[in-house]
């Protein structure tokens, strides 16, 4: 092997290595306080999920980082994605809402999952 070719394989190992502890490093701990405010901020969406009438809420998951909830899993109709996101923005301490819930396209008959 020449040494360009050696030289080459090395940057892209130190490459590779650099890209690797970057990818893996996290943002800054939250503090138990942040943490504490995002649980109370889960169970306040929770509730209000679970509260609607208009809205069947066990297979949603609610997940909160200072004040952005994040809302994931399925419902079975189309106004219930609408209906979801409308309510968790209506909560206390809700800053944003992202909607990453999916339609469950079976629709309830054809369901593994039974209401």
């Amino acid at each position: 092997m020449s040494a360009m070719m050696k030289r080459i394989s090395c940057i892209a190992l130190v490459a590779v290595c650099a890209g690797s502890v970057l990818g893996c490093s996290t943002g800054p701990a939250r503090s138990e306080a942040q943490q504490r405010a995002d649980r109370a901020t889960v169970e306040r969406v929770e509730q209000a999920l679970n509260a609607d009438k208009e809205l069947y809420a066990r297979h949603i998951v609610v997940r909160a980082d200072n004040g952005v909830v994040r809302l994931s899993g399925f419902v079975w109709e189309p106004p219930e994605l609408e209906e979801a996101v409308r309510v968790a923005s209506a909560v206390q301490g809700v800053s944003r809402v992202v909607n990453s819930l999916e339609l469950q396209r079976n629709g309830i008959d054809n369901s593994n999952v039974s209401r």
